[in-house]
């Protein structure tokens, strides 16, 4: 075979080969030349298989055989070994010489990828930043959402809190006058009854004020629960008894309720933990609340508490309607409610939930369709350091 490159290809800065039907090297390029680091008389009649990198050499043989045999055009990727250095990867397009009809060998031509693989890693490398930035941003995002739920919450909280205090200063007064005045009755009634006779309405009497004092018990009970659930927030971490908070949210929760909700405590002892309480009281009354609501008619909320050498465990069922896989993923996205429209903002849960992980805890839920709810709350012993 006589054929040579053509005086373009010669002149061109990439790779360009001659080859015969046998796959030798019947003309190169200086550029081939200068690629491969051999002097063009010398490579002149070696195969081009032997300049290929072992691991490549079937590629290359595949290369020549199809151009030759189909007499279309191919595209292959080879590496070429460099001494001193790893494998360089060209891109070849390859395609059959004719004579007449007949396919007398094929030209390559080989570019460098090497450049076009730097800039594919560079804008893989360039799009994992982008993307971690906008997960860092999505993050940010969140957070703030979050934060402006909680600063909307901690506002309304305030608020009414301010509004609770004030009522349960206004009724301790008159409360105090009522269980006075019921006292002094208790006191003065046998003398009452020896000066007016024996008559079976003073047995009515004495049980319609043993009614009133045991209302009045409870007027005063509920008064105490309201005390202790909006005491102002500490701005330092207190050691607290988790259970006092517990029962004073369920004494709330229960007198809002009604009778249609059968709220059940069980209570284990539990070492005092340092903590933010109001905080904690928050969150308590956001996990009830939900769980009375979540009974569409009669119902039944549990709640106990227990703890080991770790942590501090609460856990709040209901008998509620329960809630499906998809649900259960939102309920972490503020402003998510599954409530109609005014019976609910989406802000609770995900108010409790920062809040727990501010002291260092976490907040799981198991729920099923039709089959109530579990919440657990675990709470890190000994609690928040005292600083």
């Amino acid at each position: 075979m006589k054929a040579t490159l053509s005086a373009s290809l010669i002149q061109a800065p990439f790779v360009a080969l001659l080859l015969d039907r046998e796959g030798r090297v019947i003309d190169l390029n200086p550029a081939a030349a200068t690629f491969f680091g051999i002097a063009p008389e010398l490579a002149r009649g070696r195969l081009f298989l032997s300049l290929v990198d072992p691991f490549s050499m079937a590629k290359a043989a595949l290369m020549i055989e199809q151009a030759l045999r189909d007499g279309e055009v191919q595209h292959w990727e080879l590496n070429h070994p460099r001494p001193g250095a790893p494998p360089l990867l060209l891109g070849y397009t390859a395609w059959p010489v004719r004579d007449g009809q007949e396919v007398i060998g094929l030209v390559a031509l080989g570019l460098d990828l090497g450049p076009t693989i730097a800039l594919t890693a560079q804008l893989a490398e360039a799009n994992q930043r982008l993307e971690a930035a906008l997960k860092q941003l999505e993050r940010a995002h969140a957070d703030l959402k979050a934060a402006q739920a909680q600063l909307v919450q901690s506002e309304k909280m305030r608020s009414l809190g301010q509004l609770v205090a004030g009522v349960a200063h206004e009724i301790n007064t008159p409360l105090g006058y009522v269980a006075n005045n019921l006292a002094f009755l208790v006191e003065r009634l046998p003398a009452l009854r020896q000066t007016a006779g024996d008559d079976p309405v003073w047995d009515d009497v004495a049980d319609a004020i043993h009614e009133s004092q045991t209302g009045i018990d409870r007027i005063a009970e509920i008064v105490r629960a309201l005390r202790s659930f909006i005491r102002p927030a500490e701005t330092r971490p207190v050691p607290a008894d988790v259970n006092e908070g517990l029962a004073s949210t369920a004494r709330m929760v229960r007198s809002i309720s009604g009778p249609r909700i059968t709220i059940r405590e069980q209570y284990q002892p539990l070492p005092p933990l340092v903590c933010h309480p109001g905080e904690l009281n928050q969150v308590f009354l956001n996990l009830l609340l939900n769980a009375v609501q979540a009974c569409a008619g009669a119902g039944e909320v549990s709640i106990s508490s227990a703890c080991d050498e770790q942590q501090i465990v609460i856990t709040i069922r209901d008998t509620g309607i329960g809630m499906d896989a998809e649900t259960l993923r939102r309920l972490s996205e503020p402003f998510f409610t599954r409530w109609p429209d005014g019976h609910g903002t989406g802000l609770g849960l995900t108010i409790s939930r920062g809040i727990v992980e501010r002291h260092g805890g976490q907040i799981t839920f198991d729920s099923h369709p039709g089959q109530g709810t579990t919440v657990t709350v675990r709470l890190p012993l000994p609690g928040l350091s005292p600083t």
